[in-house]
């Protein structure tokens, strides 16, 4: 008897394994292979470029817009919805900044905020048909992402607008003259740390509130979170207006990076976006997801396309390695899942038989 229990003390105590080790771990895999590859083919003594600091930098520069982007698709999700207009609002958010602010008349602070501004109104139309409806948010988005180009399309004409260094303060690098060991420069941008910092703060929201505890619930199952006193709709349509607010502000960093407003800026980012959601453990059925395993997702993606520049490999083989990175760690996500649940079986079959020798051992005793 004393060895079951204490089996079943080790169990309980033991390391668990979750998704966001999944993601962890096939992220360093797969930087551990381009810096292999890189090591046996350069010269003796040069720095293997993938994990210089300068292109670390670089990759987090790349996916910042992406990830505050997942963050807001992250909570649609788990909530049990998915927005599939994000990328052709991105697109409608940049070209309205930079036109209001080159050719309206608008100061560069009132451009700014009422991209922003159009972002959340925008969400919050299709959140608001979403949450009252009841209907499939993959339509009424799709429908949205329709739209939002043709918007985006009558306000440029088609144009491309140049931003003339006014986002050259979101641009700059915090820190200047930085060079890493293979001699180049580390420029660490502002919205880097704007990605950071919206990646904490929900974490803490989605972890620690009880509106995140909410937004699980409903994911989970929304007659159980109705029967509980929840405001299911309104829960729905909060995280669209929230949704709306990260797709402006990652829209904005987006345009400081590229300096340059043009329709394709946001084309086919969804994909990438539900993506780095998908990969980093939100479950489409919705109710589960982390927003560290989103955060390491995003900067998975980067990763990915960031190595096969490196290795000079065609854009063709850059889908190839996404959409086989994101099938395994779904499927390891799975069998992990899988996994967890037999194991949770097995000790609660061992815990009914400590019980019930203990209590053939009572019987005896008396």
């Amino acid at each position: 008897m004393s060895g079951a229990g204490e089996q079943l003390g080790q169990k309980k105590f033991g390391f668990k394994w979750n998704a966001n080790m999944n993601v962890l771990v096939i992220w360093l895999a797969f930087v551990l292979i381009i810096t292999l590859v890189q090591v046996f083919s350069l010269t003796p003594g040069k720095f293997p470029t993938m994990i210089a600091p300068a292109n670390l930098a670089n990759v987090l520069s790349q996916v910042s817009a992406t990830g505050i982007m997942a963050m807001g698709m992250a909570l649609i999700m788990i909530a049990g919805g998915i927005d599939l207009s994000v990328g052709m609002l991105t697109s409608f958010v940049v070209l309205y900044a930079a036109k209001s602010f080159r050719d309206f008349g608008f100061s560069f602070e009132a451009a700014l905020i009422s991209a922003v501004v159009f972002a959340i109104l925008f969400e919050a139309g299709m959140g608001f048909i979403v949450s009252r409806l009841n209907v499939e948010p993959f339509i009424i988005t799709l429908g949205g992402m329709i739209c939002f180009r043709g918007i985006a399309l009558l306000v440029v004409h088609s144009q491309e607008i140049s931003m003339g260094g006014a986002m050259d303060p979101l641009k700059t690098s915090v820190i200047a003259g930085v060079k890493d060991p293979a001699g180049l420069t580390v420029n660490v941008p502002p919205y880097i740390f704007i990605f950071i910092a919206i990646t904490v703060i929900m974490w803490i929201v989605m972890r620690f509130s009880k509106y995140g505890r909410r937004v699980y619930a409903v994911g989970a199952n929304r007659n159980a979170a109705y029967l509980a006193g929840i405001d299911v709709k309104n829960v729905i349509f909060s995280t669209y207006i929230i949704n709306g607010f990260l797709v402006g502000i990652a829209a904005l960093c987006l345009l400081a990076r590229v300096n340059t407003a043009i329709i394709t800026v946001g084309q086919n980012k969804e994909i990438d976006v539900i993506a780095a959601a998908v990969v980093g453990g939100v479950a489409l059925s919705g109710g589960k997801g982390s927003i560290w395993g989103v955060f390491i997702g995003a900067i998975l993606m980067g990763a990915i396309e960031n190595g096969m520049n490196i290795l000079r490999l065609n854009a063709e083989w850059q889908y190839v390695a996404k959409g086989l990175i994101i099938i395994g760690a779904v499927s390891a996500g799975a069998i992990v899942a899988n996994m967890q649940a037999k194991r949770q079986l097995r000790m609660k079959q061992d815990a009914s038989a400590f019980v019930d020798a203990a209590i053939d051992n009572a019987v005896k005793a008396d």
